[in-house]
C-alpha cells in the first residue's frame, strides 16, 4: 500500500532543498574532525512548476522509516511512501515582508523528514522551516557526495548522556545553521548555496523553533542560548539543561501525549522557577508520545490496511483519529507562531489554541 501526506492549507505553494554546511570551528564529538550539518529546508515557492514532487523523506530518513516499521513488526515491500507536496530546489517567493524562519529539531535518533507533515503546512502559509540532521546522532545521513553517517548513539543512552553530550551538541548545530542563515541572507553566501531568491528574502528578525522528544528538549535549550530565537514549541520533549534551573525569557508552548511521562514532572508547571517567559503546558487527547510526527498517520494507515496490530498502533500513537491529530497540530504551530510574530488577525490565532481535544496543565 502506499501512504499520502495530506496536502497543506496553505495559499502557497511549497519548495524543499537540502543544505549542507561545515562548522570549521567546531569539532565533531564523535570523528574528530570538523562538525557537519545537513539541513532540509521547506519554503514558500513562487510557482507550482518545476517537475515532479520530492520524496516524502530524504534517504536517511526513508532508512530510519524501514528501520522502524520493521521493529514494529510490519512486513518490508507491503508499504510505501507517496512523494511529498514540495518542489525539489524551487525558487522561493518573493515579497509579502521577508519569510520568516522556523528552525526545526527532531526527536533522539531522528533524521529530518519525519516532521514533513508539519513543515510543508507551515511553509505554506509562508514560513520556511529550517530542520537539522544531527549528525551521528540520527538515524542515517546522505550526505550530498554519496558519504552515509550512521548512529553512533544507543536509543537507550542514559539521561546524563542525553543531557551533556546530545544536548549541547544540538544546541550548537542550531546556533551554527543560524549563524549561517544570517550570512546568507547578507548575501554574504554564494547565490548558488540555496534555490533562487530564498536567501534574500528570509527575515532573520523572526526567528522562532520547533521539535519533537529531545527536538523539544532542544528548542528549550536553543531559546536559552540563543536570544535571536523570539519563541518556540516543545512537543513532547523533557525539560533538560540550564533552562531547566534558570527558565526562559521567550514564551514556550508545551504540548504532551495524554499519558506523557514528561507532563506534570519538573519543567512541565505553568510557571517557571525562574524566567520571565510565557509557558503554555497543554496535552493532547487521545495522543501518545509519537504522534506529534508523522507516525501518526503511518502507522494509522498501516492498522486500517490490516498490516499492523492495531494494539501495537494504539500503543504508540493513540487512539487519536489520525487526519484530526494532523489538523491540529498543524494549527496549533501556526497559531503560535502566528501570535507570537503577530501575523494576521491575532484573536483568530489565539482562538487556534482552544480545541476540544486540548486540555490545560492539571
Amino acid at each position: 500500500m502506499s501512504i499520502t501526506l495530506p496536502t497543506p492549507t496553505g495559499p502557497s505553494p511549497v519548495g524543499v532543498t537540502e543544505w549542507h554546511l561545515t562548522d570549521p570551528t567546531r569539532t565533531d564529538p564523535w570523528t574528530g574532525g570538523p562538525r557537519e550539518v545537513l539541513a532540509q529546508i521547506w519554503y514558500p515557492a513562487d510557482t507550482t512548476a518545476g517537475g515532479e514532487p520530492a520524496p516524502w523523506m530524504p534517504p536517511g530518513g526513508h532508512a530510519e522509516q524501514e528501520d522502524f516499521l520493521t521493529q514494529l513488526g510490519v512486513e518490508a515491500g507491503t508499504w510505501s511512501l507517496a512523494a511529498g507536496n514540495s518542489l525539489p530546489d524551487a525558487p522561493a517567493q518573493h515579497g509579502g515582508g521577508g519569510i520568516p524562519v522556523l528552525l526545526n529539531s527532531p526527536g533522539m535518533g531522528d533524521a529530518t523528514g519525519w516532521s514533513t507533515a508539519q513543515a510543508e503546512d507551515l511553509a505554506s502559509h509562508g514560513y520556511a522551516v529550517v530542520a537539522l540532521n544531527h549528525t551521528h546522532e540520527a538515524f542515517s545521513v546522505r550526505f550530498p557526495d554519496g558519504r552515509t553517517a550512521e548512529t553512533r548513539v544507543p536509543l537507550d543512552s542514559p539521561r546524563e548522556v542525553l543531557r551533556d553530550l546530545l544536548l549541547p551538541t544540538r544546541v550548537a548545530d542550531i546556533r551554527f545553521v543560524l549563524d549561517e542563515l544570517t550570512t546568507a541572507a547578507a548575501g554574504e553566501q554564494p547565490a548558488a548555496a540555496l534555490p533562487a531568491g530564498l536567501a534574500e528574502n528570509l527575515d532573520l528578525s523572526r526567528v522562532a523553533m520547533f521539535g519533537h522528544s529531545l527536538g523539544g528538549s532542544t528548542t528549550i535549550g536553543a531559546l536559552h542560548a540563543d536570544p535571536r530565537i523570539r519563541a518556540g514549541v516543545n512537543l513532547d520533549g523533557p525539560v533538560l539543561g540550564p533552562a531547566a534551573e534558570d527558565g526562559l525569557a521567550q514564551p514556550l508552548l508545551m504540548l504532551a501525549g495524554e499519558f506523557s511521562p514528561w507532563f506534570g514532572r519538573p519543567g512541565w508547571e505553568p510557571y517557571w522557577p525562574a524566567g520571565t517567559g510565557i509557558k503554555v503546558p497543554l496535552r493532547v487527547l487521545g495522543t501518545e508520545h509519537m504522534s506529534f510526527c508523522d507516525q501518526q498517520l503511518i502507522l494509522a494507515r498501516l492498522a486500517e490496511a490490516g498490516l499492523l496490530p492495531g494494539e501495537i498502533k494504539q500503543k504508540v500513537v493513540g487512539g487519536i483519529d489520525a487526519d484530526r491529530s494532523i489538523a491540529l497540530q498543524r494549527s496549533l504551530l501556526r497559531s503560535w507562531f502566528d501570535t507570537v510574530f503577530a501575523r494576521g488577525d491575532l484573536a483568530t490565532a489565539i482562538t487556534g489554541l482552544a480545541q476540544p481535544e486540548v486540555v490545560p496543565y492539571s
